[in-house]
Formats: structure tokens, C-alpha cells, sequence
């Protein structure tokens, strides 16, 4: 029987490759690591990122859209009311200030309300004459200074009779006073006051278009055969929420701020229409 005897002189197989290993890594290797990791962490923040900005424009969305429904039904009414006027013109007229009254985009239009005998106005507009009167004089002072629309919103949502919920929670909407004066607001998925024009006369969609929404025959007057109508139609009351950006760079009459793009990520409730 023939017996193998390993040369003494020469290393084992087991002991070359224990003496050829190497313990640890080389700081080339490490950098490598180190950089790899944080790409895969970068690539994961921006798409955990996407994702929560893709849910809070869903949220916002679903938000207006539910209080379009409210607004819209409520100012479309106004068009079968009957109303003592001698002219189509005039009606038109008369049914605008209806609107402008139960459906107020400024504290100014419920301090002039408040002037007015109680026979003179509609059930809604005498709900907000009676919280116009509970405020303070320093307090009339100071409401709506900063979120006037919002506030006006909120105001005739919740106490001008048009929707048939008793309290948010039936809206699932948050409610918030983010400017601090006791006139709580509707808020988006940023926690800012969504916004609310009633005339928005000046309203661009897409932003960057270049041209007026809504044409320019007014409300409820007689559609005239010339007129020439724009994408939106006859305007109608816009909802509208800041953005990511919580800048809405809107003016009063819901125009662009001059020089600005602030207004670019604004979400409306004519935005899906405007892509049409």
C-alpha cells in the first residue's frame, strides 16, 4: 500500500490560501462602498419623496373637487331664479348680486350686507351678517387680512345653508386659522387655506398659456350669437390650492402676479378642463 508523504518543505494548499487571504478592505474599496450606498439612499429619498408629493396633490385634488361640487351646484341655481327685472341684461344683473352676496369672496361684501335691512337679504347672507355682527370692532379690523377668499369659503360652505353637512368632519376636510385672526379655513394637503375667487375674471390655464380662461360675457346674461367663446366658457367661481409651494402668485381677480410663476403648480378645479 502505497502512503502519500506531503513534502515538508513545500506550504500546504490550506496554508497558502490561509497566508493569501486578506482581512478587511482597502480604503479604495470602502470610498466605493460609501458611494454606492449613498446613491441607492438618494435614489430612495426621491422616490419616497415622489411618492408623498404624488398623494398630497391626489388629496388636494379630491379636496376641491369636493367643494367645487358644493360651490358649483349652489351658484348654478341662480341661473332658474326668478327675479323682478326688466331686461335680460338687467336679471343678469340682479342674479350677480345674489351670488356676490350669498357666495362672498371678500369681508367687505358681508360688512356691506350687514347695512342692509333683513328683509333685503337672502337666509345665507343673513347667517354671515349675524357672525359679522358677533366680531369685535378690532376684530372687523383685522379678519380676512391675509386669507380673505379662504375664509369667505369656509363661511359660506359652513354657515350659508348651500351644503347639507353640519360639520367638517362630515367633509373630511382640515380646518385650520393659519393666519391667526378666528376665521378658520379650508386647508390642502400642505396645511394651506384653499384659496376662493368668485369672479376670477382674469384666470390663465394652462398658466403659462397666455390667454384668459373665461370669455368675456358676463353671468347669467343672455348669450349674445357674436360672442366669442373662450376655453372655459362663462366664468364661474374658482377653488384653488398653492401648491407645493405655498405661493399661489395670484391676483386679486385671479391673474398672474406679474414677473412670477408662483402660480405655476396651483391646482384649480378647472384644471382637468383646461386640458381638454
Amino acid at each position: 500500500m502505497w502512503f502519500f508523504e506531503p513534502n515538508p518543505l513545500r506550504p500546504s494548499r490550506a496554508s497558502r490560501l490561509v497566508e493569501g487571504k486578506r482581512f478587511g478592505f482597502s480604503l479604495t474599496e470602502l470610498l466605493v462602498a460609501i458611494v454606492i450606498v449613498m446613491a441607492l439612499a438618494a435614489l430612495t429619498t426621491a422616490a419616497v419623496s415622489a411618492a408623498s408629493g404624488n398623494q398630497q396633490k391626489l388629496r388636494t385634488r379630491a379636496l376641491i373637487a369636493k367643494l367645487d361640487a358644493i360651490v358649483a351646484s349652489q351658484y348654478e341655481s341662480y341661473a332658474s331664479r326668478n327675479v323682478d327685472a326688466a331686461s335680460g341684461t338687467a336679471r343678469g344683473a340682479v342674479l350677480r348680486g345674489i351670488a356676490r352676496g350669498d357666495l362672498p369672496d371678500r369681508w367687505s361684501v358681508v360688512a356691506d350686507l350687514a347695512t342692509k335691512a333683513t328683509s333685503e337679504l337672502t337666509p345665507p347672507q343673513q347667517a354671515y351678517v349675524a357672525i359679522w355682527k358677533s366680531l369685535s370692532d378690532q376684530s372687523k379690523q383685522t379678519v380676512g387680512r391675509e386669507q380673505e377668499g379662504a375664509e369667505c369659503l369656509f363661511l359660506a360652505v359652513m354657515h350659508g345653508g348651500i351644503s347639507d353637512c353640519l360639520d367638517c368632519a362630515s367633509l373630511h376636510i382640515d380646518v385650520g386659522d393659519q393666519d391667526g385672526d378666528t376665521m378658520p379655513e379650508f386647508l390642502d394637503a400642505w396645511e394651506t387655506p384653499i384659496g376662493f375667487v368668485l369672479e376670477p375674471k382674469k384666470l390663465r390655464l394652462p398658466p403659462d398659456s397666455g390667454k384668459d380662461f373665461f370669455s368675456s360675457s358676463l353671468p347669467f346674461d343672455p348669450v349674445v350669437a357674436t360672442t366669442i367663446e373662450a376655453k372655459g366658457g362663462t366664468m364661474r367661481p374658482l377653488i384653488f390650492s398653492a401648491g407645493p409651494d405655498n405661493a399661489s402668485g395670484l391676483l386679486p381677480d385671479a391673474g398672474p402676479t406679474p414677473a412670477s410663476n408662483e402660480h405655476a403648480d396651483n391646482l384649480t378645479n378647472f384644471d382637468e378642463e383646461a386640458k381638454r
